[in-house]
């Protein structure tokens, strides 16, 4: 197992993100039994992910090679973008974090990559005076939902506005 860290991505690395999210997704399609075309990100250009990165929201884990290993994106948001659709969480901070496009490699997954790219997330959403973190997956994932509940998520609410049961999940940071 190499060392690992998580940092911000560059602007540099956007192709090898774009390729590891669209791996990644695709595998995660196979695992939830949806079709490629129901998750936007395995459709996503190259500007989308140049302007997530330019943005700040797009962190990856790398080795000691500065190789990399994951990525995920963090979005901190008002909470009044979430007022609406999530109404419990009305009354809570003024910010709230969305994790989003969570990929390992697939020959990385399953060695604690992932565990840290979450856990810096969550440290970042907690500094940056967030009350909570949300995240969608799909519900026929038996082994994404167990995982997000294992990091203390709950399920908030589900719908099949993309065409499968997509669970939105939230945790109290």
């Amino acid at each position: 197992m190499p060392d690992i860290r998580v940092r911000t991505a560059r602007l540099s690395e956007a192709g090898l993100i774009l390729q590891l999210v669209r791996e990644s997704m695709s595998s995660y399609c196979r695992d939830s039994g949806i079709p490629d075309s129901y998750i936007e990100a395995t459709s996503e250009s190259i500007e989308v992910v140049e302007e997530a990165i330019s943005s700040g929201v797009v962190f990856v884990a790398v080795d000691d090679q500065e190789g990399i290993l994951g990525t995920c994106r963090l979005y901190i948001r008002p909470r009044r973008d979430f007022s609406r659709a999530i109404p419990q969480l009305a009354k809570l901070s003024p910010r709230i974090a969305y994790f989003a496009r969570f990929s390992v490699w697939d020959k990385w997954r399953s060695q604690g990559i992932g565990n840290f790219l979450f856990s810096y997330c969550e440290e970042l959403a907690t500094r940056s005076g967030c009350s909570h973190m949300l995240l969608h997956t799909a519900l026929s994932n038996s082994g994404m939902v167990k995982y997000y509940r294992s990091r203390g998520f709950s399920l908030l609410s589900s719908d099949k506005g993309r065409g499968y049961d997509r669970g939105l999940f939230a945790k109290r940071l």
